[in-house]
């Protein structure tokens, strides 16, 4: 069983979104959270997240860079030595492993898989800065197989880093499931690759999703018990 990694196993804490809106107040400029939240979605899903830096100087330059040009598809106006403070801010609070958090149902999840011998792996659209962050949340030690798209060279949704990460965990591709919470980069990668896409759906953004989606890691905990239930008669 493979994972994506941001959205499905931990996340920013507060996310994204609120963190330049709160990075804006601090400045003295009012800007609504759920703006900024469709201008990350528009800047995320058209020009590509920074997700690829070699070192920290260089995601700190690529991250003020994002958070500037959500700032300005988000409308806040102020003058430019004021918007790029702000953007710097939300950067440094963004790009602090600190900052990250496992959700609830992360850690016992991996722990039972591990436990029912069932191999497990991360494929993520991330840099270095991955590692950081599961070391911070408590995940770190849990998986073996780590692939990113920074150390592979490929990025989701390309079929190849999903059969990497198969055949790292000694696992078909037909064999193994895919848990994500992007329908384009984890679902239509997972499902290109020959995987068993699953999309995990926390905030019920995806309704006319059509394919496998649950709610909670939980869910998979239910379909295992489901599965090892005959064997234990």
């Amino acid at each position: 069983m493979l994972f994506d990694a941001a959205g499905t196993l931990f996340d920013l804490v507060p996310p994204i979104h609120a963190v330049i809106a709160s990075s804006a107040a601090r400045h003295g400029h009012q800007c609504a959270p759920d703006h900024v939240e469709r201008a990350l979605g528009h800047v995320g899903g058209t020009l590509g997240w920074p997700d690829d830096e070699p070192d920290s100087a260089g995601r700190m330059r690529a991250w003020t860079v994002f958070a500037r040009r959500i700032i300005g598809e988000a409308g806040l106006h102020a003058p430019e030595a004021t918007l790029q403070q702000i953007a710097e801010q939300a950067a440094a609070t963004i790009l602090e492993p600190a900052n990250y958090q496992a959700f609830p149902d992360a850690v016992p999840l991996i722990e039972r898989l591990a436990a029912a011998g069932i191999r497990i792996g991360i494929v993520s659209n991330f840099d270095d800065l991955l590692f950081d962050i599961l070391d911070c949340t408590g995940l770190g030690a849990l998986f073996e197989t780590v692939l990113t798209s920074y150390r592979t060279g490929i990025s989701k949704p390309d079929p190849r880093i999903f059969h990497l990460a198969a055949r790292a965990i000694r696992a078909e591709p037909a064999a193994t499931y895919y848990i994500g919470d992007s329908v384009y980069s984890d679902m239509g990668g997972a499902h290109a690759a020959g995987l068993h896409g699953v999309l995990i759906d926390r905030d019920g953004k995806h309704s006319a999703y059509s394919g496998a989606k649950i709610v909670s890691l939980m869910d998979l905990q239910l379909d295992l018990d489901r599965q090892q239930a005959p064997h234990q008669k």
